[in-house]
């Protein structure tokens, strides 16, 4: 922390020890010394110690969820306001719980689904494919229009 006392300082005499120890002692004090913190710095600290505790416990449970969750919870308020038909609460349930089956439904057919793996048998890739509903239905029309006109 540099020089002290002012021994050894050209132009100056030497202090007595007394004056010395004490000057000393003082410094040594400033040191050590950390200034109390004021109370709105200390609040400030704890509301965003607790905001940030909360917001992580918050992140882990709606990490959790899943849209089937969602739509279980959806489907019993439904039913659940079916059943409780006679207060005003019941509509606003019946309410949420349209809504948030129609958002869960909504979410899951627009949401990006992972690429399908080939499906391979013997290290050949193996075509599982049908055709579908719509296909199908066509087919048979054409087969029945084909048969009409002979």
């Amino acid at each position: 922390m540099g020089v002290r006392c002012a021994q050894g300082v050209e132009g100056m005499e030497p202090m007595p020890n007394d004056l010395q120890r004490e000057i000393e002692d003082l410094l040594d004090k400033l040191d050590e010394f950390i200034p109390e913190e004021k109370a709105p710095s200390r609040l400030h600290r704890l509301r965003s110690a607790l905001t940030s505790g909360l917001r992580a416990w918050l992140a882990g449970i709606v990490s959790r969820i899943t849209l089937g969750h969602l739509m279980v919870v959806s489907l019993l308020l439904i039913f659940l306001a079916f059943v409780m038909r006679s207060s005003a609460i019941v509509r606003y349930a019946l309410i949420a719980g349209l809504a948030l089956l129609l958002l869960t439904v909504a979410i899951s057919f627009f949401t990006s689904k992972r690429p399908k793996q080939e499906k391979r048998w013997r290290g050949q890739v193996v075509d599982l494919s049908q055709p579908g509903l719509a296909t199908k239905l066509q087919g048979w029309l054409r087969k029945r229009r084909g048969s009409r006109r002979r």
